[in-house]
């Protein structure tokens, strides 16, 4: 395979075996259980059809398992239950707020539930046929085929923490996979290339500012090893600037290679720390509005724009500041400033790599 900078990293995860072995015992099942599935239409395409599969693979590799239960899955829960008083119970989840506040925000899967209620018994076979495929997940590739042409990097934050549910630990599927893989595994994984335009311009005179706080860096350190590798070709580089995000000095990712980077006047970067003992939390916005007469003047310049990370609040949040930062070194309004920015997009000069937040 092959890749360029910006591409992603698609990787096929298996699901963490205690998470399988909670099943297992849910289901009074074994993991070498063997299961033939007979099933039909678009439903079972991600099933091991007509041909015997374990238990434990099939619960590994083929379906989520930590997604919140959704209102038809519930449904089918209380139908299943016999116990009244649990039954009405599971019923009450599905007037909207108790849903979103006892479900979507505590993240409760159908297993929390099956496990909370005992009285629910569906089979093991609805129990499968509920649940949805297990998905790929993708991640911006954090490193340039012209640093590294035969391997490439991936930045990944493992989502470790309690779980919203208040029910011990809740356990990232993806990152926590590839935290626990050992040098030399193999992994199932793909290359694709993002429809958003998030690439290098063409001409490498063109100036850039890049936004990605945290994990966001990503794409951002393949740009800079590429500009790096066509600087040293004798290319003539526009300004780059980078706005960089993290809690402190000791979280700040990649902090030598940016030092050296900026040394060689391949980027200018600025990092805010938003937990350093002593000074006020400080975002990337902030450091943005600071430098606000820079990024306009670079974008005015036919400059591209790129942000990269949580596209729930991040995203909107940089979004308003640099509308903000335009209204004020050009002094018009609000409207005019949404307009500069929708406008940029459709130039293809504003380019987002983001995903939502938990």
């Amino acid at each position: 395979m092959t890749y360029r900078e910006g591409d992603h990293l698609g990787v096929i995860p298996e699901n963490d075996p205690a998470l399988v072995e909670r099943v297992l015992v849910r289901y009074g099942l074994r993991g070498g259980d063997h299961l033939l599935i007979s099933a039909a239409g678009r439903s079972a395409v991600h099933l091991p059809v007509d041909r015997p599969v374990s238990v434990h693979d099939l619960l590994s590799h083929c379906v989520e398992l930590q997604e919140a239960a959704t209102r038809a899955q519930l449904r089918e829960l209380a139908s299943f239950t016999v116990c009244p008083p649990h039954k009405k119970e599971l019923e009450a989840l599905l007037q909207e707020e108790a849903y979103k506040e006892q479900v979507l925000a505590k993240r409760l899967t159908m297993l929390d539930l099956l496990e909370q209620y005992p009285a629910c018994e569906p089979p093991f076979e609805r129990f499968l046929e509920l649940l949805p495929p297990l998905k790929p997940r993708y991640y911006s590739i954090s490193s340039s085929p012209k640093a590294q042409p035969d391997r490439a990097s991936i930045t990944v934050g493992v989502v470790r923490g309690p779980a919203k549910s208040g029910r011990g630990e809740y356990r990232g599927v993806a990152s926590n996979y590839l935290a626990r893989r050992q040098a030399g595994e193999d992994l199932m994984m793909f290359i694709e290339t993002p429809e958003s335009g998030f690439t290098l311009p063409e001409n490498p005179e063109t100036p850039i500012v890049m936004v990605g706080p945290g994990t966001g860096i990503a794409p951002f350190r393949g740009f800079l090893q590429a500009r790096r590798a066509l600087k040293n070709e004798g290319a003539s580089l526009g300004e780059a600037h980078l706005y960089f995000g993290r809690r402190n000095h000791s979280d700040q990712l990649y902090r030598e290679e940016m030092e050296q980077f900026e040394r060689e006047g391949i980027v200018k970067v600025y990092t805010a720390f938003s937990r350093m003992e002593g000074t006020p939390k400080t975002y990337v916005q902030h450091l943005m509005l600071e430098n606000a007469k820079d990024i306009i003047r670079l974008l005015d310049q036919g400059g591209k724009l790129y942000v990269c990370g949580d596209g729930s609040r991040m995203a909107p949040e940089v979004e308003a500041t640099l509308q903000q930062a335009y209204r004020e070194v050009h002094n018009v309004t609000g409207e005019e400033a949404g307009k500069w920015l929708e406008a940029l997009q459709n130039e293809g000069r504003y380019a987002k790599d983001v995903w939502a937040g938990i």
